[in-house]
């Protein structure tokens, strides 16, 4: 072999190695788009929206509002929002931001109620590509609430783990519900313990087909059973992300929640991963991946 075909056979591969180790140093030494938490707790309290959440807040109230606490999606709107003041607030789902007409004036009126009911100090996390969504612009005229956002693309981080990515917050998130956001954030904040309430995840028991069209739905059983938030039928929109066009079949659906419940598993092994803590205290849940742990 001669000199040049040596050089030739291994000089690329070594600059690349270079390259990918420099590049490694860059993404290490990057700082992350979401700010830190001031921490009031050591727990963190995670909020769904699942029908056990009243027996949750019945019981526990005052441990409750006594921790940091995370709200999600439609809570504003309940009546529970006054009580529990909590002092963060997520949104995942693209839908409260792209507005389908039909949950144009549920959505308008939660934002509403987030800008004139916040009267304590609250972040409302949102993603990236969200943050200039109109409908976060009112809340601005609110000095309590402080609006951040969390990474939701994709870029190229070379190759440092995932969870070293997740700890800088480069690359997206677990993201198929809500809660999957939530309890990443929680540990990203490094809180020692993340309890869940309300996160029935119990959407198989709630689905139904309809025997003459073959249209997926589900029957509404959020705690909060208001009619002007949901329709007791939601129906799913492959397309539009919505709940309209009754598109979706069963395997569909059943991919995107076995997702989600991937996801929780991930977040378990993420937690390991910091030495930190994450305990299912729903009064009823499907997720089966937490320690189970009540509240008090």
């Amino acid at each position: 072999m001669t000199v040049i075909s040596f050089v030739k056979l291994f000089v690329p591969p070594v600059v690349y190695q270079i390259k990918q180790w420099c590049k490694g140093l860059c993404v290490k030494s990057t700082k992350s788009p979401l700010p830190q938490v001031v921490h009031h707790s050591e727990k963190m309290i995670i909020i769904g929206n699942g029908p056990s959440l009243r027996t949750s807040v019945d019981l526990y109230k005052d441990e409750i509002i006594a921790n940091d606490r995370i709200a999600v999606n439609y809570f504003a709107s309940s009546d529970l929002y006054e009580i529990i003041k909590p002092n963060i607030y997520v949104f995942a789902d693209p839908a409260f931001f792209n507005v389908t007409e039909k949950e144009r004036e549920s959505i308008k009126s939660l934002f509403e109620n987030l800008s004139i009911k916040t009267t304590w100090p609250m972040h409302i996390i949102v993603p990236m590509s969200a943050r200039n969504a109109p409908l976060l612009l009112e809340l601005h005229t609110n000095k309590n609430i402080v609006v951040d956002s969390y990474f939701d693309g994709f870029q190229n981080v070379g190759e440092i783990s995932k969870f070293e990515a997740w700890d800088k917050n480069l690359i997206e998130p677990p993201a198929q519900n809500v809660l999957n956001v939530a309890i990443y954030l929680s540990l990203y904040w490094g809180y020692k313990e993340t309890y869940l309430i309300g996160a029935d995840s119990s959407f198989f028991e709630d689905l139904r087909v309809d025997q003459e069209t073959n249209e997926l739905y589900t029957i509404d059983t959020h705690f909060y059973k208001n009619s002007e938030l949901q329709n007791e039928r939601s129906f799913y929109d492959s397309k539009n992300r919505g709940r309209s066009r009754k598109e979706w079949k069963l395997h569909d659906l059943i991919y995107a929640h076995g997702r989600m419940f991937e996801f929780y598993s991930d977040l378990k092994d993420y937690a390991d991963y910091k030495g930190l803590k994450i305990y299912n205290a729903s009064e009823y849940s499907w997720i089966n991946v937490f320690e189970r742990k009540k509240l008090k």
